[in-house]
């Protein structure tokens, strides 16, 4: 087994500075990230870090894949027209349930140890109903403000055709057809 990274040795906020460094430089310059911890003290090779700034790397494109991937499935449930922020925590449930699903299957085919399977796939069961009610919180919300926005909508629509001259049944008739939208 190798040795430990010394990248990991650092303090927490010099580490944290490294990664927003490696991150803004687009993981290149790793031998003045060494320098430039060499300056603070820290005695860290330059193929330390660019080993540390490898993992980084695939661990950022792997997270940023995954915000891709949200936000698509997002854009996709919304419908034209309308705003995709509503399904964005939508599309992140799904995507959270499906990882979830995949560990607790594992776990399943896991033999070994069955009380800690059971333990974990308990605390998976656990994630999944938590994810499910903040997906229906957030269906709740989205339908309470369409209606709000349609009522808004209709009650301006009102006003501006009383003020045209329109007959009381057609404003009547229109505003039933906005709030019908929500």
């Amino acid at each position: 087994m190798p040795p430990r990274n010394k990248v990991f040795d650092l303090p927490q906020e010099v580490r944290e500075q490294l990664n927003e460094r490696l991150v803004s430089s687009g993981f290149q310059g790793y031998e003045a990230l060494a320098g430039w911890l060499s300056e603070r003290g820290y005695n860290v090779s330059k193929s330390s870090v660019h080993r540390y700034g490898q993992d980084l790397q695939e661990e950022f494109e792997e997270a940023m894949g995954d915000v891709r991937k949200t936000t698509e499935l997002a854009r996709a449930m919304a419908s034209e027209g309308e705003d995709e922020s509503g399904h964005l925590i939508d599309a992140t449930a799904r995507i959270v349930q499906d990882q979830l699903l995949r560990i607790s299957i594992a776990m399943r085919k896991a033999e070994h140890e069955p009380d800690v399977a059971a333990k974990h796939l308990s605390s998976v069961t656990k994630a999944l109903a938590d994810i499910g009610r903040v997906s229906l919180s957030q269906k709740k919300w989205a339908k309470e403000l369409r209606v709000e926005v349609a009522k808004e909508a209709a009650e301006k629509a009102e006003t501006s055709m009383a003020t045209q001259g329109m007959s009381r049944a057609a404003i009547d008739a229109i505003k039933r057809d906005i709030l019908g939208i929500a």
